[in-house]
């Protein structure tokens, strides 16, 4: 499992860099082809669009690996720390019961395009793959919200403070 979670977080941070960069310079290319040259490119804000929720989807995947997904644990700290890691916990097995929901569906959907298939209006692009993410992405969250629950340090990651995380060193020391 150690392995597989390594090669996700590397394949994630490729494919952020990536869709990033495409993204960037997809922009750059539709702002410089209508101010500079005044001929806009049609395609060029469908596939921002494309690169962007894929962008989105695999950067709160990363996020989730990385414990700085959007968490609120305020009121787990007003708690004993034993009610606090069971709530925790409860909370992270409801969020996996809802990604493993989101994964079914979203199979269920991609289904229906394969089946009845419609296209992007400008690009063409089969929809398929503008919705595969939802699986896909969900699938990788379960996984990473799983081996986050084995984690030695899971409360504490979780319950960290983000004016300590921010100054901390890359080994996580303040």
């Amino acid at each position: 499992m150690k392995r597989l979670m390594h090669w996700l977080d590397r394949f994630d941070h490729a494919a952020i860099l990536l869709l990033l960069a495409g993204l960037v310079a997809v922009v750059f290319l539709q702002v410089a082809s209508r101010f500079v040259f005044k001929i806009p490119i049609e395609w060029s804000e469908e596939i921002a669009r494309f690169l962007f929720i894929w962008f989105c989807w695999l950067g709160s995947s990363y996020a989730t690996l990385k414990f700085h997904h959007i968490r609120i644990t305020a009121h787990l700290r007003a708690l004993p720390p034993r009610l606090a890691r069971v709530l925790l916990v409860a909370g992270d097995l409801l969020w996996i019961a809802f990604n493993l929901f989101v994964v079914v569906a979203g199979v269920m959907y991609l289904r229906s395009t394969i089946e009845y298939p419609y296209r992007a209006m400008i690009t063409e692009i089969n929809m398929f793959w503008i919705f595969l993410p939802i699986p896909v992405i969900f699938a990788v969250f379960t996984l990473r919200v799983a081996y986050n629950l084995f984690d030695p340090r899971y409360f504490e990651r979780s319950m960290s403070d983000p004016e300590v995380e921010a100054v901390a060193k890359p080994d996580g020391t303040p």
